[in-house]
């Protein structure tokens, strides 16, 4: 039986974002590798130079906000170039966009910018599971362990 994907890569600009983002999925169990995306002084990924991102694991869900500071100054790797970089390589993406499209293809799915805490978790736990399968479900709060 495959497992679920434990490995999610967070790609956001704001760290306070970044690290919230991070909070919440390692508080459901997963690992969260952090990426500020393209920076100065190029604002060129290394992703986008090597043709695969050194952090995005084989086995990782990618957690792409689509407002990169590369995109703000016009300049390096934008959003849409990392989006094709992350699904041609296999990764199955939650794009951070202001939009809510829901499941394309079931390989991306688009949540608004900042999105809340169990919308993330559960677009996460869907590009993360084999298909055909349910996450494990947590404990109820009156359960007793």
């Amino acid at each position: 039986m495959k497992r679920y994907t434990r490995n999610v890569l967070v790609v956001e600009p704001n760290p306070i974002e970044r690290e919230r983002l991070a909070a919440a999925l390692e508080g459901e169990g997963f690992q969260a590798f952090l990426c500020s995306g393209p920076t100065e002084p190029d604002y060129t990924c290394l992703g986008a130079r090597a043709g695969t991102c050194p952090l995005a694991v084989q086995d990782a869900v990618v957690v792409l906000d689509m407002s990169l500071d590369s995109d703000a100054v016009m300049s390096g790797t934008p959003a849409e170039g990392l989006l094709g970089l992350y699904l041609e390589s296999g990764h199955p993406v939650v794009a951070l966009d202001g939009t809510h499209r829901g499941d394309e293809a079931g390989r991306l799915i688009r949540l608004r910018r900042h999105p809340e805490t169990d919308a993330l978790l559960t677009a996460v736990w869907r590009l993360a599971m084999p298909y055909g399968s349910t996450p494990p479900r947590a404990p109820e709060k009156d359960e007793r362990l």
